[in-house]
């Protein structure tokens, strides 16, 4: 439960704010989730973790 308080009131230790020139290295090394110094964020669908849990998502919604 600590773990997960910690979540909402310090957000930079679970998303790395990072700026458009770090973006593609961030890309590259294979992070999850990108969110650039506007806010703005966005999955990293390069990521071999997105596309196994797309992927189980589809198979998933193909056996329902």
């Amino acid at each position: 439960m600590h773990w997960f308080r910690s979540l909402f009131t310090s957000p930079e230790k679970f998303l790395q704010v990072i700026n458009h020139h770090d973006i593609e290295e961030s890309i590259e090394g294979g992070e999850r989730i990108l969110v650039d110094d506007d806010g703005n964020a966005t999955v990293n669908v390069h990521c071999r973790a997105v596309q196994d849990d797309f992927n189980r998502h589809v198979n998933a919604l193909k056996r329902a």
